[in-house]
């Protein structure tokens, strides 16, 4: 059973084109930009690598979920939430509410390890996961 639980919020994902040559194209994009869906491809590529790592590492020790920032309806009162169990002040868990929607956010029961850029490598968003693990654990 998952004690911990890890929001991966991905790069968005929109279809901008038809079912046409380019198919699925990111980040907003109104036109057909090779550039743009292979950025974006890449990006979520990378949340895939990082969901299978954790999973590696943590098994059902962490509850798993990725999400698109524009989910706001369901990332934002989870993350707050999260946050105050924590034990953050109303203040501090806005302000964690707000920076858990950015593209590449790594949310950790409430706390956010990574925003606005993915970690470089799925190793290092383990290190990260496990650091905090083992400091919220030695703290209690």
């Amino acid at each position: 059973m998952a004690t911990h639980h890890v929001i991966l919020v991905r790069e968005w994902d929109a279809q901008h084109t038809g079912s046409g040559c380019c198919g699925r194209v990111g980040g907003g994009v109104e036109l057909c930009d090779g550039d743009e869906f292979a950025r974006s491809r890449t990006e979520m590529e990378r949340v895939g690598g990082i969901y299978q790592a954790l999973h590696a590492a943590f098994g059902d020790q962490l509850d798993l979920t990725v999400v698109d920032p524009r989910n706001t309806m369901w990332l934002l009162p989870t993350v707050y939430r999260a946050a105050r169990r924590r034990g953050l002040r109303r203040t501090a868990a806005l302000r964690t509410m707000a920076r858990s929607t950015a593209n590449g956010a790594v949310v950790l029961d409430g706390k956010v390890l990574f925003d606005g850029k993915l970690p470089p490598s799925p190793v290092e968003a383990v290190a990260a996961v496990r650091a905090e693990l083992t400091t919220t654990a030695g703290g209690a």
